[in-house]
């Protein structure tokens, strides 16, 4: 068997129409030496070599410590790169096969395809029409989840399994790479694996044959099979192609310059405590004792704009330029660069995409659309809450506003302990004698939001199955308040008397909750809205106004 690593290059580069083997071949640092071109029967390829140098391996000295006169060979590793330039249908296409532990790094960044190796083999492991094995084909995963934070990870199994047995969240969930095995195991071999690159063990193919298998490959991504079990992959996806992101730079820059920002905002990238935060200040307000008690991109562009002109403003210098929350006292409590504060939606040709924690994602219109039309049918909460002061902190408004209204019960910091979860648990910020779980979170930060929306799930789920939990709740709301007005959770609970109620403070501009909300933090409420309402409970969603 012989394993091939295949890449499918771009015909185009920083935009630039790629006109040789070359340009595709990072030559910095390194001594690279170049064979070719050569011919074959349909392709032309050329052979580009870094010859390794000898050297100690890295633990050489700790041995040497140990046992004198001890001889340790010396290593080298040396990596190829062999481009591939074949015809397809009315076009040149560049491939790439690289070899050696070093082989892929010889490739220029950005060059190659993002995802083309994925789909490609989803379409070998799932062929559309092929029943088989009840759809137990794959034996691993890479994904990203996006919500209060990021997590990858990459999960097996010990055997071929179905997709469904690695609990892949399709809301939330980007799959970046799968293995698993083609159904046509005689052509492709008994395993293949796919991300941006394609990776396959088949039997030997002689030098001359790589010419028609670019052809093969190529033939098969092209291929839609896998949308009849996948098809949800295509509803969004982070832009990997560096000339489509050097597009919406200039688009969101465009936005900037001409002050058409009411799809951008800023907002803290990551959670934050509002209780230590008592303002930001700006790159341009540090020689000063300006703040400004929270983020927003109309105040930025306005300090900015007397010190620098507008036409000015680069990617490069928003990548570069700090923002700081400060505590009371003045210190710096946190700090993100420009470009990672800037979130919002961003239309290139009729298409829309998302900027978020400085990265680009696009999404398919019709699922945004169906996406927005949930999030719209999410009704506001039944207890009328009092709007908020910009300058009221969330924990000054729970209070206040259990403060005026007898049939609310502040619960804000109130603790809970539950043997199913490895931290204490705030069962609600306010709850209502109408069984109402008030969460209450101020601005629209998209990691505060998701926070906020996982925190509504979680508590819910724990009075639901926990009785301990439930126990414990009912000791804290009976020492806190009215038994007789708040005792929900003795015994059994019905989750159809109950309602996870959240409410956002916020300056809202007259926006409704689908066109305000964070791209992301719209698909986590909808997952939360979901699995609460699998679990029988009510759900709803309020915008607290904020007033000067």
């Amino acid at each position: 068997m012989r394993s091939l690593t295949c890449y499918r290059l771009k015909n185009r580069v920083l935009g630039q129409r790629v006109k040789g083997f070359e340009e595709y071949i990072d030559f910095q640092g390194r001594q690279v030496i170049t064979h070719g071109p050569v011919q074959g029967r349909n392709f032309e390829a050329v052979l580009f070599i870094s010859p390794g140098h000898r050297q100690d391996p890295p633990w050489a000295d700790f041995i040497h410590d140990g046992f004198e006169g001890i001889t340790i060979r010396q290593t080298t590793s040396t990596a190829a790169a062999l481009v591939v330039r074949v015809t397809l249908p009315r076009k040149h296409a560049f491939f790439a096969f690289p070899f050696g532990a070093g082989g892929r790094f010889l490739l220029q960044p950005g060059v190659w395809e993002r995802g083309y190796g994925l789909r490609t083999a989803l379409n070998l492991i799932y062929p559309r029409g092929v029943a088989f094995d009840e759809g137990a084909r794959l034996v691993s995963i890479d994904a990203k989840r996006r919500g209060a934070d990021t997590v990858r990870s990459r999960r097996q199994t010990v055997r071929a399994t179905a997709f469904e047995t690695f609990g892949v969240d399709r809301l939330r969930d980007v799959l970046n790479a799968a293995t698993g095995r083609p159904a046509d195991a005689e052509s492709w071999g008994r395993r293949i694996s796919g991300g941006d690159a394609l990776h396959m063990s088949t039997e030997d193919i002689r030098f001359g044959e790589i010419g028609d298998v670019c052809h093969r490959v190529d033939e098969v991504h092209r291929r839609t099979d896998y949308r009849e079990r996948f098809s949800w992959l295509d509803n969004i996806q982070p832009v990997a192609d560096s000339d489509l992101r050097e597009g919406l730079q200039r688009r969101v820059l465009e936005m900037l310059r001409s002050g058409a920002t009411e799809d951008l905002d800023l907002g803290p990238p990551e959670i934050v405590d509002w209780e230590r935060v008592e303002s930001f200040r700006y790159h341009f307000d540090t020689r000063q004792s300006v703040t400004h008690p929270d983020l927003r991109l109309v105040d930025y562009l306005r300090g900015a704009k007397q010190h620098a002109p507008l036409d000015d403003v680069d990617v490069p210098a928003l990548r570069r330029r700090r923002i700081e929350a400060l505590d009371g006292d003045g210190q710096v409590v946190h700090h993100w660069t420009v470009w990672r504060c800037l979130d919002g939606e961003v239309t290139l040709d009729g298409e829309t995409f998302i900027l978020d924690d400085g990265e680009f994602f696009q999404v398919e219109a019709s699922f945004l659309a169906a996406l927005n039309a949930y999030i719209e049918g999410i009704s506001p909460g039944r207890t009328e809450l009092p709007s908020a002061r910009k300058t009221t902190s969330e924990r000054t408004y729970n209070y206040a506003a259990a403060s005026g209204n007898t049939g609310l019960l502040l619960l804000d910091r109130q603790l809970v302990v539950s043997e199913g979860s490895t931290t204490r648990i705030e069962v609600c910020d306010l709850l209502s004698d109408g069984h109402e779980l008030i969460h209450v979170k101020r601005h629209l930060g998209a990691r505060d939001l998701s926070h906020l929306f996982a925190q509504g799930a979680t508590s819910a789920e724990l009075l639901q199955t926990d009785t301990e939990f439930r126990a414990r709740v009912q000791a804290l709301v009976t020492k806190l308040g009215s038994r007789d007005a708040f005792a929900f959770f003795d015994g059994a609970l019905r989750t159809s008397d109950f309602e996870v109620s959240y409410a956002i403070i916020a300056d809202w501009r007259g926006r409704q909750l689908a066109k305000a909300l964070p791209f992301f933090s719209k698909v986590n409420l909808r997952r939360a809205a979901e699995e609460l309402r699998s679990r029988g409970f009510g759900v709803s969603c309020s915008q607290v106004l904020e007033v000067a």
